[in-house]
């Protein structure tokens, strides 16, 4: 392996017959300008796109401006700081390291594209900017493939919606719950070829997981020898050492810089190590998975702008900031998805009235399991929410009890994009009565964590204590505790009158024990008074689960500009990929897709591997 001192830069470039900017400008830009050729020259918002060109210009930042004015004028707000598109960079005259493939993010896609290559003997190196491979996919609790096809699945006879599996009439399922936009012969693709990806995955030594039909748990959750926060750590464990026993080379604490682009193809990456850039060839290619951008604000109000206005909390991980997706769109590529993202309820407002004013917290803390849970639930002028539930038949879709993605849908679309939940005293009595989940239901996100002994090391992100875990929220001013209601009104930033009129409504349809203002009534354990002080309350929104936006591909996750045509050696999987829920799917339904958040991850970072493969054999 080469790893020789180099004195290049981004600026250093090879004896070649173009520069950088003469490319960008020849190459790309044209590119760019082509696309938008109607409406960069006076269709649609012509002085609006000139503008835009000239600011961009004066910045001095002119290798982009043709990319960057173009998505503007798609975008509003694409030239927003942290959105902007990042350039690639030249060739160096020499390579640090070589490999058959570089691969961007080594989460949980990452980990399962570096430890296929490198079992059908590739050299490949994993760039990787978190201290430790499996990204957010150590924190979920299931695999999941709802659509069928693999070994396992047949052998239990399960499909959706008939077995044996019919791609095209589950085609015409989820595409209805899809807004009918999702690309026919990419979903097809990625459906058919689901089942060989679960099959290479699932036999993989160690995975040890157990199929119940559309999800896969690892054993030792399934039998209770641990529950399912970081549900995935063992799995994600197992494939990193089927990669690194075939040789795959996986740098951690060490993130990609840009793209390195020779004029037709990605012939490898920059990336900062040891405080100095370096440059990775990847002969065939390079695949991108390094995840969202469920915590860059920029990308999220340019790109998901129904989640700029309804998630309070971003995420799913603090390090999903979205640099990958940039540098596709500094190559010209095209974006799918737009407005397509997932979210999980519950997620605190910590800025608009106290709190730590941060925009990420973890998912499985005290707090949020509290408000998980229907107390009641009003918008600001005092009117009640509706609440869904697992156990509520209307939600058991073939893709899973999604009652907690409607209420997602329900909140954020409320009068100022925020809800807001009361209960007293005996919360902790009561939310062990509430009957929100099926028995057989997986996810336990409304139970709090209460047993030490099934939780495994969560380095401090959450413990089983989960009331000091409220008591910590209501120090930080996150949660709202106060003696009387209007106090506690007060501290909600709502009317006194307001909240003191919606309790004593609530208080008398618990009295009766029976819902009657709901069209999906309140089932009667959900129904507790609120009588007893100290009261407690808090701004509920929404928590960023998956962004679903991201870069077009074809069938075969070949990274895709506005034109149709292909980059060359760039692939991508969902997430840094978008579309596979389809355009403006305000939540999604299915969790963000047919395979949920892991298995959208790992299923098609085999296939992006896999496609890579071929196109370069």
């Amino acid at each position: 392996m080469k790893r020789e001192d180099s004195k290049h830069s981004p600026t250093h470039n090879s004896a070649s017959s173009f520069s950088r900017r003469d490319f960008l400008r020849g190459g790309l830009a044209a590119s760019a300008l082509a696309m938008g050729a109607a409406t960069l020259t006076g269709c649609g918002k012509p002085q609006a796109v000139a503008n835009d060109a000239e600011t961009l210009a004066a910045t001095g930042n002119e290798e982009l401006d043709a990319i960057t004015a173009r998505l503007v004028e798609r975008v509003p707000g694409a030239d927003l700081p942290d959105a902007r598109p990042i350039a690639p960079v030249e060739p160096p005259t020499q390579w640090d390291d070589e490999a058959d493939v570089v691969i961007v993010g080594v989460g949980g896609g990452g980990i399962v594209a570096t430890a296929f290559l490198a079992t059908q003997g590739l050299k490949v190196i994993g760039i990787e900017k978190e201290g430790m491979v499996g990204g957010a996919s150590r924190h979920a609790c299931t695999f999941a493939n709802v659509y069928g096809g693999s070994l396992d699945q047949n052998e239990l006879e399960f499909a959706v919606p008939t077995f044996p599996p019919d791609v095209k009439a589950f085609m015409r399922l989820y595409e209805q719950d899809n807004s009918y936009s999702i690309d026919e012969p990419y979903l097809k693709n990625m459906l058919e070829l689901s089942g060989e990806a679960c099959d290479w995955i699932m036999g993989q030594k160690d995975m040890n997981m157990v199929c119940l039909g559309p999800i896969w748990h690892d054993i030792n959750v399934h039998e209770g020898r641990q529950n399912v926060v970081l549900g995935m750590n063992n799995p994600t464990n197992a494939m990193e050492a089927v990669a690194l026993d075939a040789g795959a080379d996986i740098r951690l604490n060490t993130p990609c810089t840009a793209l390195v682009y020779d004029g037709e193809r990605v012939v490898g990456v920059e990336i900062e190590e040891g405080g100095k850039k370096s440059y990775v060839k990847g002969e065939r290619g390079v695949i991108l998975c390094a995840g969202g951008f469920g915590m860059n604000r920029d990308l999220i109000k340019a790109y998901l702008p129904s989640a700029y206005e309804g998630t309070v909390q971003g995420g799913p991980m603090a390090y999903h900031t979205g640099e990958a997706f940039r540098m596709g769109l500094g190559l010209g590529a095209d974006f799918a998805g737009f407005d397509s993202w997932s979210c999980w309820e519950a997620a605190i407002d910590e800025e608009t009235a106290g709190g730590d004013g941060q925009f990420w917290h973890y998912f499985w803390h005290g707090e949020r399991q509290l408000f998980h849970n229907p107390w009641l639930i009003i918008d600001k002028r005092g009117r009640r929410q509706p609440y869904f539930a697992q156990t509520q038949e209307l939600f058991a879709n073939p893709g899973g009890q999604m009652g907690d993605l409607s209420n997602c849908a329900a909140w954020m679309s409320a009068v100022g994009h925020r809800v807001y939940s009361i209960c007293d005293s005996d919360f902790a009595t009561n939310i062990f009565e509430k009957n929100v989940l099926l028995p057989t239901q997986s996810d336990r996100n409304r139970i709090p964590l209460t047993d030490p002994d099934v939780l495994i090391d969560t380095k401090g992100l959450v413990t089983a204590d989960w009331l000091a875990e409220v008591d910590e929220a209501v120090a930080r001013g996150a949660v709202k505790k106060a003696d009387t209601i209007e106090e506690l009104a007060d501290m909600l930033l709502l009317d006194r009158d307001v909240l003191k009129s919606a309790v004593d409504e609530y208080n008398e349809v618990c009295e009766k024990g029976v819902d009657d203002q709901l069209s999906t009534p309140y089932d009667p354990s959900w129904l507790h008074a609120i009588k007893n002080p100290p009261f407690y309350g808090a701004i509920l929104g929404g928590q960023m689960a998956k962004t679903m936006c991201g870069l077009r591909t074809d069938e075969r996750l070949q990274v895709m500009r506005e034109d149709g045509s292909l980059i060359g050696g760039l692939f991508a999987n969902a997430t840094t990929a978008g579309g596979l829920s389809g355009e403006a799917n305000y939540g999604c339904f299915w969790n963000s897709t047919v395979f949920g958040g892991v298995g959208t991850s790992w299923i098609t970072g085999y296939i992006a591997a896999k496609s890579l493969l071929e196109s370069a054999s």
